[in-house]
Formats: structure tokens, sequence, C-alpha cells
């Protein structure tokens, strides 16, 4: 058996064994939260009213984050970017990124192990957890959000498919019986969707796990308004598009590592909105700045800014199938393309903090070669290459782009830049410009686009979410690459899945990396930033992929 005490792995899961899930140094304490009273059990505060938190010094942070786009907030369903923000807060996983860089931690699990077939995973969870309404966490508790995840059959559902089936022998054990070997299981049990609600509380208020929850489960409206977690807050309050207030969990099983008691998470997502609130601290924390406000920040010393990177990435797509991609399905013409695109001019547009992956797994992924150089560039070698393949004096051809933009910059920006570098090697490029709803999401997803220019945000925090881009997966088959093209790269997609010990895992990354380092339909030509501010009385912010930003790390100085 390959055996994993994670409680025991590192110095970091020992910490978390002392405060829950939640992170940070400094402690707060059940007493401090007393006033949330009801809201643990899904009710309303008393006391100050939400509309007056500021950031003026106490033990409440204002936050100022984009609202667009929220939809919900039951587990069951949220997929959008800021929707992590409150669920993370809430709600906890069996497992947890802490950072942007290696592999998930315990969170309310205590150990696990795979089978030798790495088709069954047995949890353990950790001892004395509880949920917000005080009812204790049992692995009924762990098989019921899952289940209900997977039979909602909502966006979410998809981390469920290689979940077969749960047991739970002991209201402590939980085990998974898989499909296939899954090397990124424990990823995506990080992601908010498998959250672990209160089962109770959920079905009193129509939440169910039968295989018809699509159509039978009504606890929707109730979570939207209020929280059924485990987690350091609860949420008392959502007003759409206007504010959320999270409040400190009275009933946290965990110590509270976090001295923060309220947040007030203002829905504005406008840039200069957001600097100029927080320079004259209104807010504490701005998630939505831009290159131009941050500069706007400069000499504010009450002010800090984070420029890091995420792993969303921007990609240049040629299409495998002559028929459809021309001039572009050619190899050469493909790696022609490569040495010729500027990647340090195109980092400049996107902004400080844009770095350049090696190739198809992003920098900072666990197994990731890191970042091309930006040097890479040679115009007269992609010359030679258009040459070789046949086009000594260039061609012409569409480069369809739309409407969309890569965390901030158009990607119509991205597409002129395309455009001006293949210029150089003497490639003609004529944009075209097609709205996502008009036509461009559906050509996209069916793989009938020739050239384009798009971007792609993972939905979990785990490198395998990038094998979909190799030879006969989801996104490859959008590039026309079918899987007998070239076996080989395609077989290492199932070598990856398989490998659910790390070091296996990341030998398998860094060959697939290699083989498409210089070859193959799509280049990675910009992994963007996250441009953040923030108040200097506060602690433990950080740009966080899985969870945009963790508030649980966050403590006031």
């Amino acid at each position: 058996m390959k055996k994993k005490l994670l409680a025991l792995f590192m110095s970091l899961a020992v910490v978390v064994s002392f405060v829950g899930c939640g992170g940070g140094s400094g402690s707060g304490s059940a007493a401090e939260s007393s006033a949330v009273g009801s809201a643990a059990n899904g009710g309303s505060t008393g006391g100050e009213s939400a509309d007056n938190g500021s950031a003026d010094g106490g033990n409440t942070v204002v936050i100022a984050m984009e609202g667009e786009g929220l939809e919900t907030f039951d587990p069951g369903y949220v997929y959008e970017k800021y929707a992590h923000v409150v669920m993370n807060a809430c709600y906890e996983n069996l497992f947890k990124f802490y950072g942007n860089e290696g592999t998930a931690q315990p969170c309310l699990a205590d150990t696990y192990e795979f089978s030798e077939d790495s088709l069954t995973l047995t949890v353990t969870l950790k001892d004395g957890i509880t949920f917000a309404s005080g009812n204790p966490m049992t692995s009924a508790d762990v098989a019921f959000s899952i289940n209900r995840c997977k039979n909602l059959k909502g966006n979410p559902s998809i981390m469920t498919d290689t979940i077969d089936s749960i047991e739970t022998p002991d209201e402590k054990t939980v085990v998974f019986h898989l499909t296939e070997p899954d090397s990124a299981i424990l990823s995506k049990l990080t992601y908010n969707a498998l959250a672990i609600l209160d089962s109770e509380v959920a079905k009193e208020n129509g939440a169910t796990d039968a295989e018809d929850a699509s159509s039978a489960d009504t606890a929707r409206n109730y979570l939207d308004g209020t929280s059924a977690g485990s987690g350091m807050y609860v949420l008392t309050k959502y007003t759409p598009n206007e504010e959320i207030v999270l409040e400190k969990n009275a009933n946290y099983w965990g110590e509270n590592a976090s001295n923060v008691d309220r947040y007030v998470i203002q829905l504005q997502g406008d840039a200069n909105s957001q600097m100029m609130t927080l320079s004259t601290g209104d807010i504490d924390v701005a998630l939505n700045l831009t290159d131009d406000t941050v500069s706007e920040l400069e000499g504010n010393d009450s002010v800090a800014v984070l420029n890091d990177p995420t792993k969303t990435v921007a990609f240049v797509m040629m299409n495998m199938d002559e028929s459809i991609g021309g001039q572009v399905s050619d190899p050469k013409v493909q790696q022609a393309i490569r040495k010729a695109l500027d990647y340090k001019g195109t980092q400049e547009i996107v902004g400080s903090g844009t770095v350049t992956p090696y190739s198809l797994i992003q920098d900072g992924f666990m197994g990731s070669k890191g970042t091309r150089d930006v040097n890479y560039t040679n115009i007269e070698e992609a010359k030679q290459l258009l040459a070789d393949a046949g086009y000594p004096d260039g061609f012409d051809i569409d480069l369809t782009v739309t409407d969309l933009a890569f965390e901030g910059t158009p990607l119509t920006d991205l597409a002129q830049k395309v455009k001006d570098d293949l210029a150089l090697i003497g490639i003609n490029c004529n944009i075209v410009t097609q709205s996502w709803a008009a036509g461009y999401g559906d050509a996209y997803r069916d793989g009938t686009l020739g050239f384009t220019v798009m971007y792609w945000g993972v939905d979990y925090a785990d490198p395998n979410v990038q094998l979909e881009f190799l030879p006969g997966n989801s996104v490859g088959l959008r590039a026309g690459w079918q899987a007998d093209m070239d076996p080989d790269i395609a077989a290492l997609s199932k070598a990856c899945m398989e490998a659910t010990d790390d070091a296996d895992r990341t030998a398998v990354l860094e060959q697939i990396q290699d083989a498409t380092y210089e070859y193959g339909p799509f280049i990675m030509i910009a992994q963007a930033p996250a441009h953040f501010g923030y108040n200097t009385r506060l602690t433990g912010v950080a740009v966080s992929d899985p969870y945009t930003l963790d508030v649980t790390m966050i403590n006031i100085a």
C-alpha cells in the first residue's frame, strides 16, 4: 500500500492540525465572535449594520472585487472565480492548497492511502470537526456532499467524473472507488464545489444527493443566502451586485487563526474606483487593479501592491486539420510562428508580473519546467523554417479573435501583437473579430477555427488540467489534434493520470513539456498576473489560484 500520513507529512500540515483548515498567525476566539449568534445556524446577525464596515483600523476588513458573474453560493453549483473567495471562507474540504505551488495538503482529512491499483482512495477524517450549526461532521456528510455535486450535474460535476462510488464504513472513514487511476483526485477534492456540507441542515432545506438531484434538489435558494459549512466564517448577507458580509463562525472547530472578525465585500470591479477607495483607506483590499491603476498607488506608504502570476494563460491555436487551418496546420509553419513571436513584448502588453510558460504546464505548477526564455525569438530562423515549409514569401491568413479579455487585457490586443510579429516573416494576418455569443464560442468548442488567439483558466489547481491540450483530449481536439497523429504524446496523458506518486508524475509532466516545447498546435504566449492592492495594516494577503484570495490567511497587524 502506498500510504501517506498527511498529518505528519510536513510542518505545514502540523500547523494546520492545530488551526483547523485555516492558516496564518495570531488567533481569535469563539467569544470574540459571539455576536454572530444565530448566523452560525444560517440566521442574520444583530449589532452593527454591515453598511457601517470600513477600513478604519477595527476588526472589520473591507474588500472590493468584481461582482459580475456571481451566480450562486451553493457548493454543488459554484463555478465562478470570485465566488471562491466566499466559499473558501465558509466551507472546508478534505484537502486544501495553502499556496500557489506544491500539492494538496490535508484539511478535514487526517490520513489517506491509495490501493496498489490506484482505484481506491481511503480517507480518514480528523477528530472533533463541527459545522457552524454545532452538528458534528461525519463521513456521511462527506459522501452526501460529493454525491450531491455529482448528481446535481452542474458545471462543477466534472470534478467527480472519476468517482464511481463512495463507501462510509464508519463515521471517520470515507472510501472512494474510482473508475480509473486519477493522479489529480486530491487536487479535485480541494475544489469548492466538493466542499463538505452540513447534510442535516442542507436536507432540512431541500437538498438531496439522490440520482435525481438535478431535478429534485431545492436547496439552492437557501444556500445562496447563507452557508452550511465548517469554515472559519459564515455568510450572513448577500445583496447581488452590491455587498457580501461574512462573520466569524462562533462554532469553528479549529483554533481561529485569523483575528479578522468580519469581512465586508463590496461588489464593484471598476479598477479606478478600487484604486481611489484603497488610497483613501475606505477599503482594505482591491482585487481588480490594472497596471495603470497600480502605478497611481506608487508612493502611498499605507498601500502594498502584488503583481503575481496566476495560472491563467493566453495561447495561439493553429488547427492541425489542413482543410480548416490551411498553412498553419504544417508543423514547420507552427515552429516558424513559435520562433517569430515576441514573448517579451507580449509580456509588456499584459503587464507587470507576466511570464511565458516553458510549454503547456504553467509556471508554479508541480512538475513545471518554468518559463520560456524571452530571448527565444529568432526572426531569421523563423524565416528559414517558413521557407523549408514551402512559403519563402510568406502567405495571407485570417486570424480570428473574440471579444473577451485575458485578465484585463483584450484578446484583440494580443491578436494585433501576433499580427505585428508575424508580419516580420511575411505572414500577413487579417484579424477577424467575432463575438463569443455570435458564433466564436461554438466554433472554438467545435474545432472549426483555423487560427486564433484564446485564453484558458484552470478549473482546479493541478497540472493535470493541462492534459486537455494533448492530442485526442478536449482542447487538443479543438485544434484538430487527433490522438493517432501523435500517439506517443497522446500516451503521456494516460501515464500522467496513472502516476499517483508525485515524483513519477513530475517525470511525465516534464516529458510532456519537452515534447511540446517546439512542437504542436498550441503556443503559450503569456501567463497572466493578478494586480492586488491592500492596506499595510494587513498581513497574509496573497494571490491565490484556487481561491482568488484566501481570507482565512489574513490578519490585522
